[in-house]
């Protein structure tokens, strides 16, 4: 176990040093934040408070966190591959998950940085800017806390972590650049797609509300979405019934990243061992 905090360091390290080397990543970050602010200034969400700000950022950071995600991840670990690179670290004592951890806790730190850092400056933005009077809402029984907009950027993050590790196992799936964008713009579109899909399926089939919450869970969007509303936008008012159950929706995001990172460890662990198998074949048959 301690040989694998090693091997998670030492990569991790490496990693960080590559994406410090890449300035595309901070054109991202300041993006994102002109769009961000824009949107706040421009619905009002700044003056009136956090929970309406976060009401007029949902809808865009349901697109935005997971295509910065796609980006940050999609060829995390195609480069190495293609380059040859990972075949050098694997004669190195580094184990695949090791390896893929270290990268994929690299990218994570980025993703902070890059999607973190321009929503707490919104956020900051909307604590300076809002009227004094927005502390209660006066005709609903939730109050408005600069703690709700913290814990929005908790499941911002969360979401976005689950879209990068997806984008992680494309990129180890993936056989050139260009696979490994086709691949990422159609987990894109099956994750925001997947939700609404999923709740217009229950709907036709006549599902019941509980039902309707657990198929809302089941998408990285659809059980981000129910936990903004229940544990953020909820608070506003007193619903009548759940959104969406906590725990599944905690339980499908974590769910989501440990896939891609099974699927990307089982796939660069069989691809290294066709590797062998192949070259193997090639000196025997090279000694007939």
């Amino acid at each position: 176990m301690s040989q694998l905090f090693v091997d998670i360091g030492t990569v991790f390290r490496r990693e960080l040093v590559t994406v410090r080397r890449t300035p595309g990543y901070a054109v991202l970050a300041v993006g994102l934040l002109i769009v961000l602010g824009g949107l706040v200034a421009v619905g009002g969400g700044g003056g009136t408070g956090f929970v309406p700000a976060v009401v007029d950022l949902l809808l865009p950071t349901e697109l935005l966190v997971p295509l910065l995600a796609i980006v940050l991840g999609y060829r995390a670990l195609l480069t190495d591959g293609t380059s040859g690179e990972f075949a050098v670290i694997r004669t190195y004592p580094v184990s695949t998950v090791g390896y893929v951890l270290g990268v994929l806790l690299a990218r994570i730190a980025a993703l902070v940085a890059i999607v973190g850092l321009p929503f707490a400056l919104v956020g900051l933005y909307i604590w300076i800017t809002a009227t004094p009077d927005t502390g209660i809402f006066a005709t609903h029984s939730g109050v408005d806390s600069s703690l709700l907009f913290v814990r929005f950027l908790a499941f911002v993050l969360l979401f976005g972590t689950a879209y990068l590790s997806l984008s992680a196992a494309v990129s180890a799936l993936a056989s050139s650049r260009r696979s490994a964008i086709a691949l990422g713009l159609l987990a894109l579109l099956v994750g925001v797609l997947g939700g609404d899909l999923a709740i217009l399926w229950s709907l036709a089939g006549g599902m019941s509300s509980a039902e309707i919450a657990g198929s809302l869970a089941l998408t990285p969007n659809g059980a981000f979405r129910g936990l903004v509303f229940e544990h953020v936008i909820g608070v506003a008012f007193t619903p009548d019934g759940r959104f969406v159950q906590t725990g599944r929706a905690v339980g499908s995001l974590v769910g989501w990243i440990l896939a891609g990172i099974t699927v990307a460890v089982t796939t660069l662990t069989y691809a290294a061992r066709v590797t062998v198998v192949v070259e193997r074949a090639r000196e025997r048959f090279g000694e007939h």
